[in-house]
């Protein structure tokens, strides 16, 4: 089965997005900027999976399922894992295969999610932006922080608008937290 819309849509928040321009900030701080491409780019990926999953989930109105433990498929059926972005390879930059490295991000992303989910934060965006700024940095400045987090939950609204899009047309609906 090919990706579905919802999913290409998702597909394109992390495969299209100008890491260098929207992170500018943060790599101007980090010591190897294709490092910190890389870690984000694996970041945004499982943020994209993790956001259709959440869809998903809101979208059966059955509480069991929206109170158990979300587990990830890497990748998510029709989607496409590069090895490069933005002229950064990946394995190279990171010292591990694709597979292994986007295995052990989804693992430890899936982690602080299920660990920081918090009435505050139900869906635990701030404990993951947390796991990414220290992914990036061994002491991340609060700045840093707080501008992972706002892109975090930016990414977050806009894969889940456009996944009630495409399952109630024109209702401006959304599973995203308000």
């Amino acid at each position: 089965m090919g990706p579905s819309r919802r999913s290409a849509a998702a597909e394109a928040s992390y495969r299209q997005e100008p890491y260098r321009k929207s992170y500018a900030d943060i790599l101007k701080q980090h010591r190897d900027p294709g490092v910190a491409v890389s870690e984000l780019f694996l970041f945004r990926f499982w943020l994209s999976e993790h956001a259709c999953r959440q869809c998903a989930r809101s979208l059966t109105n059955d509480e069991q399922a929206l109170s158990a433990q979300a587990v990830s498929t890497m990748p998510p059926p029709g989607w496409r894992v590069p090895e490069n972005v933005e002229g950064v390879d990946i394995e190279a930059a990171l010292g591990g295969g694709i597979a292994t490295l986007v295995e052990s991000r989804f693992d430890l992303y899936d982690r602080f999610f299920t660990l920081g989910r918090s009435t505050s934060d139900p869906l635990g965006l701030k404990a993951v932006s947390l796991a990414l700024a220290c992914q990036l940095f061994e002491e991340p400045p609060p700045a840093v922080l707080a501008y992972l987090t706002a892109k975090t939950r930016e990414q977050f609204i806009a894969i889940s608008r456009a996944w009630a899009s495409e399952t109630n047309p024109g209702s401006g609906a959304s599973c995203a937290p308000r």
